[in-house]
């Protein structure tokens, strides 16, 4: 089944029910179908056809599925860009994936703006928001005014592309992971059949749509089921439960790095009293899982996966083993027992290790990525045999369960986001003050594989460059999330024989890398 499919077939079943509650909005399965082919048309009229790449940069909201699920259903292919994103990071994926047009939000529009002249392939700009007084766009209003009959009818097979979601590469620039509509349907699937969802559920999420994490899960998940999607603008520590509350959210997905930020609200003797049955993000921090549930009155549910590997490892489902603080699950169940979704951890030639031992993470299954975009090299590279080489690394327990230990690629994981430090040094680098740079992660205290991003400046001869320069360079240059929370000077770097700055012995130099270090507030 195809994305097309699968929207078409959930609104035969049950065209009146409430599929997508925002804000104050209630769209039903039928509407959110005519709405996604409205777009379909606007987009099929303006000449984009199958194959062809369209970018969204749009925030949380009802217009971004329309416009994605608009391109999936003629065959075209969304590139949805990160909205934290500077110009120069915006240019490098409209460039690389070749995108026709883009639906761009006005707050986003003066970004695009200063380089759009370096993009000649970028026919079509569709703005949502405001309009009034620009030239050269069309307003995303005049989009409804198509057909909302279906668009016409496209030969769209089960591994043909529906998306490229770019994603940190370790040499810096970003990768295009190619992704089918077999992938996203079956990810949906696996999702709903591990978490338990059932047609009766409401699936809430405050994660980014431009990320896998809220496309493939809740999103895909919630179709799959037939169930009803809940999309919050953004999260909020203080108003996540009220929430819950408000929209009667059975499911609530989260990424890790915020959970221990609900925990550390005000405890209140009500904190029970929410819709929720399952809270599925990141590996929690170890020490607060059973707390959480206890506190909260819900079940805790780890995932791990990566945009190249989206169905891969969850905590069990409910009734098959128990669930364990501190490891990432087993390998995500298909409702089709024929599906095989398998996870091995191995040395360095592939093998199996024994339990308990460590080794990288490796993942197979049919819904992995088809390729790295125009990247043969880094796809041979990553994708062998139909298997994944994630670059992280676990073990497995005696009864199965896979722990996180750590990564094998240089990046690093801040808020959800994987972050390449070469990307981050090369813009560090041409500071005119600058001789060179060194970015690491560091521990973040926010559960397993959480970081912050740690620079070791060595500045010019004869020159001095203050912390807040280095912050503001950054933060001209980079999205918020790449710039960097610690900062410490040097006159000199630890080197291998060729050269090279050695990071391992700039970690151990010190118990606590924090101490001594400036610290961004």
């Amino acid at each position: 089944m195809n994305i097309r499919q699968l929207i078409e077939d959930r609104v035969a079943r049950n065209p009146a029910k409430v599929y997508l509650y925002f804000e104050d909005q209630q769209v039903t399965y039928a509407d959110f179908n005519a709405q996604i082919n409205r777009v379909a048309n606007s987009l099929w009229n303006a000449g984009i056809r199958k194959g062809d790449r369209f970018a969204i940069m749009l925030p949380n909201c009802p217009e971004f599925l329309y416009v994605w699920f608009g391109l999936n259903k003629i065959g075209a292919l969304e590139v949805p860009i990160n909205n934290s994103l500077k110009g120069e990071e915006v240019k490098y994926i409209l460039k690389h994936s070749e995108a026709k047009g883009i639906v761009i939000h006005s707050d986003y529009l003066a970004l695009l703006e200063g380089i759009r002249a370096e993009l000649p392939q970028l026919k079509h700009v569709v703005v949502f928001g405001k309009t009034a007084g620009l030239v050269g766009v069309v307003p995303y209003e005049s989009w409804l005014n198509s057909s909302s009959s279906e668009p016409p009818v496209v030969e769209i097979a089960e591994d043909d592309p529906a998306g490229i979601i770019y994603t940190s590469g370790t040499t810096g620039l970003p990768k295009g992971v190619l992704l089918s509509h077999r992938g996203w349907v079956m990810t949906g699937e696996s999702y709903a059949f591990t978490v338990g969802i059932k047609a009766d559920d409401r699936v809430m999420t405050p994660n980014p749509l431009f990320h896998a994490n809220a496309q493939c899960y809740s999103t895909m998940g919630s179709l799959a089921a037939g169930a009803s999607l809940i999309v919050i603008k953004r999260f909020s520590q203080s108003e996540i439960l009220e929430q819950t509350r408000r929209y009667g959210a059975t499911v609530l997905v989260l990424v890790q790095a915020v959970t221990p930020w609900v925990w550390s609200r005000p405890v209140k003797p009500d904190d029970k009293d929410n819709p929720v049955r399952t809270v599925v993000a990141g590996n929690w921090p170890p020490d607060i899982y059973k707390k959480f549930e206890e506190r909260f009155g819900v079940k805790n549910q780890t995932i791990y996966s990566q945009t190249e590997a989206t169905m891969a490892i969850m905590g069990p489902r409910e009734g098959t083993q128990p669930r364990k603080a501190g490891g990432i699950g087993v390998p995500m169940e298909h409702p089709d027992p024929s599906v095989k979704n398998e996870v091995k951890i191995a040395d360095e030639k592939g093998e199996e290790v024994p339990s308990g031992q460590t080794g990288e993470i490796l993942i197979k299954n049919p819904a992995v990525m088809l390729e790295y975009y125009k990247d043969p090299e880094k796809t041979a590279e990553t994708k062998r045999n139909g298997w994944i080489y994630t670059g992280d690394t676990g073990y497995r327990d005696e009864t199965g369960y896979i722990f996180f230990v750590g990564r094998k690629k240089q990046l690093i994981r801040r808020r959800g986001e994987l972050i390449s430090p070469v990307e981050i040094e090369e813009v560090i680098n041409k500071h005119p003050k600058v001789q060179e740079s060194a970015v690491i992660g560091i521990p973040s205290g926010l559960g397993v594989g959480e970081e912050e991003i740690k620079v070791y400046v060595m500045a010019k001869p004869g020159e001095t460059v203050t912390p807040e320069e280095i912050c503001s360079w950054c933060g001209e240059k980079l999205a918020a999330f790449k710039v960097p929370k610690y900062i410490e000077f040097r006159t000199e770097f630890p080197r291998s024989s060729i050269g090279r700055i050695q990071k391992e012995a700039l970690k151990a130099e010190k118990k606590d890398p924090r101490e001594g270090c400036y610290e961004r507030k």
